[in-house]
């Protein structure tokens, strides 16, 4: 059976963070077009390494807004990434700390960091 990416509200994330590995939070909108490009990205790649303790769900910024607020959720799709209960931050290459990921991005960037976190979860 597959599962599909499950919506939450952001009162219900801290149980996800908790019961897995590596989370992404996909923050969408439902009238955000590259929301729609980025949702079966993120699907594939649940399904992919769910066994592994990957998983990935959804939030949507406009029925949670305190929650857009605290993470300074401005543009849409943003991804948070969350590793071993803690919320990642990315370099950008160019020296800049990123708590998220805005915008689509290829599909081999979220892939690496799946990877490159669950084998420093599995270390």
């Amino acid at each position: 059976m597959i599962k599909m990416v499950e919506e939450i509200n952001a009162d219900q994330l801290d149980k996800v963070i908790s019961e897995n590995k590596v989370v992404f939070v996909d923050c969408y909108a439902v009238w955000c077009h590259p929301c729609k490009i980025l949702s079966p990205i993120l699907e594939e790649l649940h399904e992919k390494y769910a066994d592994r303790g990957f998983k990935v769900v959804k939030i949507d910024v406009d029925q949670n807004q305190e929650f857009s607020m605290v993470n300074q959720i401005t543009g849409v799709p943003s991804v948070l990434v969350y590793s071993e209960g803690r919320r990642v931050i990315f370099d950008d290459g160019s020296g800049r700390k990123l708590d998220k990921l805005v915008g689509v991005m290829p599909e081999e960037v979220y892939e690496q960091i799946i990877q490159n976190l669950l084998a420093d979860a599995a270390a």
